[in-house]
């Protein structure tokens, strides 16, 4: 399977016609700092007077890095998409298209392929997580010695503290430390 289509024959087909397909890919996707693999889905395609619409549903693992251990992990995702299409070149003549302009639609090619790959990769980025955790409960690395608190434990003192205001924290123990003197 592939996220390819011809669908020169469908264009020629009456306004209102349907094709339903099944995809899939074995190539990694690239959203960045994310990996997306084993892509797989389902795909409706509709004929329009000037396009062609694209309703399905995806799903893919992604493969991302806890924002707390660092540690990587993946995670299955599943997304809903609807896309516009529109053909540049016309099936009949071979002439460059003469239809409404749409800037948010996806460019049919020359040889009259839809390729689902972008429409995918930008739905799937859409389904990243802001601060992707490999669990809820993930402790995350000691901001001491950097040891991951999900493996082992470590000898640091729980009562660090950080931050932006800890210098703060130590003036005014030494201010209570004075007072009581």
């Amino acid at each position: 399977m592939s996220l390819l289509f011809n669908v020169a024959q469908f264009l020629k087909s009456d306004v209102g016609e349907k094709r339903t397909y099944d995809f899939g890919s074995d190539d990694d996707l690239d959203l960045g700092d994310v990996t997306a693999s084993d892509i797989g889905g389902h795909v409706k395609f509709l004929l329009t007077n000037y396009e062609v619409v694209a309703k399905g549903h995806a799903h893919a693992l992604l493969h991302e890095s806890c924002a707390r251990c660092l540690e990587p992990f993946a995670r299955l995702v599943e997304v809903a998409f609807e896309e516009e299409y529109l053909p540049m070149v016309d099936i009949d003549t071979g002439l460059p298209t003469s239809g409404p302009p749409n800037d948010m639609a996806f460019p049919i090619s020359s040889n009259h392929t839809i390729d689902l790959t972008e429409a995918l990769r930008q739905d799937l980025l859409l389904a990243v997580e802001l601060v992707p955790l490999c669990n809820d409960e993930c402790k995350g690395l000691c901001p001491s010695c950097g040891v991951n608190r999900n493996r082992e434990r470590c000898a640091c003192s729980a009562e660090q503290t950080y931050g932006p205001f800890a210098a703060l924290g130590g003036l005014l123990s030494a201010t209570q430390s004075e007072r009581q003197h």
